[in-house]
């Protein structure tokens, strides 16, 4: 169906020894969004440049929530309802889809155990990152340790929100006014990276980097929900984001 994808790294991760990840995108030709044959094409790619089998590459059946699955081997069955996991076993792949929403991966190499999730403005406000790393201290890691990396999504620029959007970060902590802009009033701009980051920084995490990549406008490397929305498209395909520390 294709022969490559898009691919970013974080350097902040390239640095972390024995792990491996990426930022997966488009695929190099033209692909139709809402092809069937699309997603698992995708993940056998994935898999095998992450050096696992596809069965081995771990996905959600992502919820826009707050609960985390600790994994310590492939579903049995059919993927958890959540939108993290975290895993102390080597060779497993910890596999987020987006198309907009902000993948996070989390690593402490020293303990052997990482995290994924999907932070999209709902779960990201109902304290899915808070909870992902509470989860990975109970498998032996240290907040002072885990560094962590947000992927591409949509930039704050290219994310136009209403004064009840903002009313809800608001109630939570007058704080998030920071995460607002208003060049147009009554219309505002959301900074979802910055506030992943934010929470990420006040759990006392070693390190953070944001990939500035904007998947609202990169049209030809990565899927956003929005654009396809607006562009008024029957699909919008999946970016895949994975990590791993492999055996």
């Amino acid at each position: 169906m294709f022969k490559n994808i898009h691919l970013r790294k974080s350097p902040l991760l390239q640095e972390q020894p024995g792990l491996l990840h990426g930022f997966f995108g488009m695929p190099d030709t033209k692909v139709i969004a809402d092809d069937p044959k699309l997603f698992a094409a995708q993940s056998r790619y994935v898999a095998k440049k992450m050096q696992v089998s596809k069965s081995r590459l771990i996905f959600l059946n992502q919820i826009h929530s707050a609960k985390v699955r600790p994994v310590a081997a492939k579903w049995a069955s059919v993927p958890a309802n959540a939108d993290a996991m975290v895993t102390d076993q080597r060779g497993l792949a910890l596999a987020i889809k987006t198309a907009d929403c902000a993948p996070v991966l989390l690593a402490d190499v020293e303990a052997g155990v990482i995290g994924a999730a999907h932070a999209g403005w709902r779960g990201a406000l109902a304290g899915i990152l808070q909870q992902t790393v509470l989860h990975m201290t109970f498998l032996g890691a240290k907040s002072a340790r885990i560094v962590a990396s947000i992927g591409p999504c949509i930039s704050q620029e290219s994310y136009e929100v209403g004064t009840e959007f903002a009313e809800e970060f608001l109630q939570e902590s007058l704080i998030n006014a920071q995460f607002f802009l208003q060049p147009s009033p009554p219309k505002l701009q959301f900074d979802l990276a910055g506030f992943c980051a934010h929470q990420l920084r006040e759990l006392g995490i070693k390190d953070c980097q944001i990939d500035a990549t904007d998947t609202f406008f990169e049209k030809k490397q990565y899927f956003s929900y929005r654009r396809a929305t607006q562009s008024g498209e029957s699909g919008y395909g999946r970016n895949i984001s994975v990590l791993c520390l492999p055996r």
